[in-house]
């Protein structure tokens, strides 16, 4: 589960300068394939939860203004830990499934001959 965690966090991290946000579920997708643990789900929703909290925290320490409150102001979360708090879940649930569904698909399926 912990190498399942590093390699999607590494290419997940590699990943999103090329290309779309939505490609950490691709990723987590071909590790959950690849690297089958028996707690796939969560290897998933870690790996994305602190992929998305350390690029947080970086746009955050690296920006001249504190992006998170203005954010906050736009929508309608009024403080500032309740929309980190969300976005790193609705990530995690992006990986989570998306590694889930990888290894589901690898399972394997009883032939039937008719």
């Amino acid at each position: 589960m912990l190498l399942q965690i590093i390699a999607i966090v590494i290419f997940g991290y590699i990943a999103e300068y090329f290309l779309p946000w939505y490609s950490i579920a691709i990723i987590a997708f071909v590790f959950g394939f690849l690297l089958r643990s028996n707690a796939n789900f969560l290897a998933g929703l870690i790996a994305i939860a602190l992929l998305w909290g350390f690029e947080m925290w970086m746009i955050d320490s690296i920006a001249s203004t504190d992006l998170a409150s203005r954010v906050s102001m736009i929508l309608p979360i009024k403080q500032k830990w309740i929309l980190i708090t969300v976005t790193l879940f609705m990530g995690g649930l992006v990986g989570g499934f998306a590694s889930l569904t990888g290894s589901l698909l690898r399972t394997k399926r009883k032939k039937s001959y008719y």
